[in-house]
């Protein structure tokens, strides 16, 4: 049984995960055994999950023979029973917390890398799973021979070794192990494609599992590119908004994006913004239908925390608004001097004729009219955002100059009545 040695050096500290189950045993063997000249220290990793009654029986099987093989042994025991209650995936949840630890004890020891049992046939599976339950456009189609779990390596030593090469090595060599009655519950999704689906395939002389390995590598490299394509987006068409912790883009670049591209663009924004859960791909599909649409603004829930915001061209990933109750709503000036009023800074010149006084500084106000510079007539304030393309939010943080008799002499950076035009001065905190 030949191990790929690829991911670590004879100098190196190592890590093997060790169930008790054949693949995990013929491993830890053909280390011990036909590589011990490979590495530098082995030292073993088991978890019982304590959900079967020989797992007690299995972690003092495996405690007998590190110590008959002097190998250094750390036991860790799961309670996964909150999680049986809650009716949550117990697979799912125990590899996490397994791999979790397992990066506590790498750490903790100073070792190298972590070697897993996974061979040939359970690549077969993960590729068919992912390709069945659509897991596979946006990450790799299988497992990959070396990788990386946060913060350290994840080596597969025996992941192009078949399981039939595996029980052979195992026989002839006469390994102890332990059989895990649950890997034949095909109530499991992966044991029923394991027990029941791919021998079923195999059965069929005209079909051969193996090809799903090529298919692999195609997508890989497909995934490759498609990566390259979402980088080379990110890198020229997204902005970073500092200031209110998220990103914009361009809603007509991005629509011309291939779909898959979009996924990968949007993971990569929300994976830097610390968004902890995978947005599902159906959802995806909706919000990219609705970037299509004509609708010039509008906004998506994405969380409690961050919205999607469509500013006509515009596409702004931004946490969503502080309480609207901590912005100014309105001010009375008295006299000149410099005033701010929700980001913006109001410098009131002082020979503004006294007659004005007292002005005030508020936010628009439905039916708001302002008179048109060097032309009859009046326009609404709302027309005049819309002609400008202010995006909803910003219209609510713009002040609006009125003087005592009611009349609109300034709004924001926009407009400021020709008869004041030195006199009242109001820019925006990004111009400072």
């Amino acid at each position: 049984m030949e191990l790929n040695t690829e991911g670590w050096s004879k100098d190196a500290h190592l890590v093997v995960a060790v169930s008790t189950g054949v693949d995990s045993m013929s491993l830890l063997h053909s280390l011990l055994h036909d590589y011990h000249n490979t590495y530098r220290k082995l030292t073993c990793v088991h978890v019982n999950h304590g959900l079967r009654h020989q797992s007690v029986e299995e972690e003092q099987f495996l405690k007998d023979y590190c110590r008959a093989h002097h190998i250094e042994l750390y036991v860790k025991h799961l309670d996964l029973s909150q999680i049986v209650e809650k009716g949550n995936s117990i697979q799912h949840e125990a590899r996490q917390r397994r791999y979790d630890w397992f990066g506590e004890i790498i750490q903790k020891i100073d070792a190298d890398a972590l070697l897993t049992a996974h061979h040939l046939d359970d690549q077969l599976e993960t590729i068919f799973y992912r390709l069945l339950s659509g897991r596979s456009t946006r990450s790799a189609l299988g497992m990959s021979l070396i990788s990386n779990y946060k913060h350290y390596r994840v080596c597969r030593p025996l992941l192009e070794v078949s399981k039939e090469d595996i029980l052979a090595y195992q026989h002839s060599n006469t390994i102890p192990y332990f059989e895990d009655d649950s890997n034949q519950d095909t109530k499991y999704v992966r044991n029923d494609i394991r027990q029941r689906i791919l021998p079923t395939i195999n059965r069929n002389p005209f079909l051969d599992t193996h090809h799903l390995l090529r298919l692999k590598d195609w997508h890989d490299n497909e995934l490759q590119l498609l990566n390259e394509y979402a980088q080379h987006f990110i890198t020229h068409f997204v902005f970073e908004n500092k200031d209110e912790m998220g990103y914009s883009f361009s809603r007509e670049a991005f629509n011309t994006l291939n779909s898959n591209v979009k996924t990968i663009v949007m993971d990569q924004l929300f994976e830097n913004l610390k968004l902890h859960f995978a947005i599902p791909q159906k959802t995806y599909d909706e919000w990219f239908q609705q970037f299509q649409n004509n609708k010039s603004q509008f906004n998506i829930d994405v969380t409690e925390k961050w919205i999607i915001q469509i500013a006509y061209d515009t596409l702004i990933i931004m946490a969503k608004s502080v309480d609207r109750e901590n912005s100014i709503t309105s001010i009375t000036i008295e006299q000149p001097g410099t005033y701010r009023f929700n980001g913006y800074k109001i410098d009131i010149n002082q020979h503004l004729p006294e007659t004005s006084y007292p002005l005030k500084i508020r936010a628009r106000r439905h039916g708001d009219v302002f008179k048109l510079n060097g032309k009859k007539g009046h326009k609404k304030v709302s027309r005049l955002f819309i002609d400008q393309k202010i995006i909803a939010d910003e219209r609510e943080r713009i002040p609006v100059v009125v003087n005592n008799s009611n009349e609109i002499i300034a709004i924001g950076c926009l407009y400021v009545h020709e008869r004041f035009k030195d006199l009242i001065m109001i820019t925006d905190n990004g111009d400072e």
